[in-house]
């Protein structure tokens, strides 16, 4: 009850312009090694493999740590829900392709071979309380993660969307500034 007012709390906050980011340099591949830390007995007891294949070279992030963390958290708990057994989940970092380097945007992923999102749900998941209709997952949700994520990452100045997995699945991206270098 506690995590579903903090929630709404920080929805509100984040629809309003009133949060304040709290931006730091960050490292992607030490936010998702927190995540895969925090997530992997979820995981193990529901039998998907997840990991990271962030290489150490993609530049330090300028965001809110925790908020972009929660982001992860969401996005990589929601893709264990719905992956089956033997599954995967798989947490993906990478320069934005063909942007400018005046423009550059890292994006991140959240990769899996669940069941995928239908092409009607790919925009309305991430308003409050949209789910699939019809789709269980193996735990049950509140319908605001998403909302979450989209505000917190448009608050950062990125922009998050999904896409089909060819492997079947879905992949979660979104896009975070770099820290600026001068």
């Amino acid at each position: 009850l506690l995590n579903l007012v903090k929630s709404l709390l920080d929805i509100s906050k984040l629809e309003h312009g009133t949060m304040i980011l709290e931006r730091e340099a960050a490292n992607a591949h030490h936010l998702a090694q927190s995540v895969i830390k925090e997530l992997q007995p979820i995981a193990q007891e529901m039998e998907v493999h997840l990991t990271s294949n962030i290489k150490s070279d993609i530049p330090p992030l300028d965001i809110d740590a925790e908020k972009i963390e929660r982001v992860l958290l969401n996005l990589v708990d929601n893709a264990i829900k719905f992956t089956p057994a033997d599954g995967k989940v798989t947490i993906h970092a990478s320069p934005e392709p063909n942007a400018s380097p005046e423009t550059q945007l890292i994006r991140l992923q959240v990769i899996d071979t669940g069941a995928g999102i239908p092409d009607e749900y790919k925009t309305i998941l991430f308003d409050r309380y949209q789910q699939i209709k019809g789709r269980k997952g193996r735990r049950r949700g509140t319908g605001l993660g998403l909302a979450f994520c989209r505000l917190a990452v448009e608050a950062h100045g990125g922009r998050i969307w999904i896409e089909d997995n060819p492997d079947g699945g879905s992949i979660f991206n979104f896009t975070l500034p770099p820290l600026a270098i001068d």
